[in-house]
């Protein structure tokens, strides 16, 4: 099979035959404390936002992030440099981005929990 090509948004991706294929793993989970601290995030459906708050490793919340959007808050966090391990990072941009589905379904969110969506319930014309 020959490589092919897909638009990008920018430009053209090469997408390359014979490449290597990754099977996500669970064995490459590793949960290692970040030495600068950690967040705790939750949503404010009152004020219509989300609230991450630095804590630092002597458990003091001494930072306290607040937008309406996942991606506006993990740019001021990273800008802050408040993060420093890889993992970490990408657990709040996880916990970040359930924050906002929350915020904008009017969910209840708790961190590290699975979001809950409503099933949808089955039509008489579905049966």
């Amino acid at each position: 099979m020959a490589d092919k090509e897909v638009a990008g948004m920018f430009t053209p991706i090469k997408i390359v035959d014979g490449r290597e294929v990754i099977q996500a793993d669970k064995k490459y989970t590793k949960w290692e404390q970040d030495p600068l601290g950690y967040f705790l995030i939750k949503i404010d459906q009152k004020e219509k936002v989300i609230r991450a708050g630095f804590c630092n490793n002597d458990n003091k919340m001494v930072k306290e992030f607040v937008g309406k959007t996942a991606e506006e808050i993990y740019h001021t966090i990273l800008a802050h440099k408040l993060i420093s391990v890889l993992a970490h990072a990408c657990n709040i941009g996880r916990e970040l981005a359930k924050a906002e589905i929350a915020l904008e379904y009017n969910l209840d969110y708790v961190q590290d929990d699975k979001l809950v969506l409503s099933k949808k319930k089955k039509l008489q014309s579905d049966l």
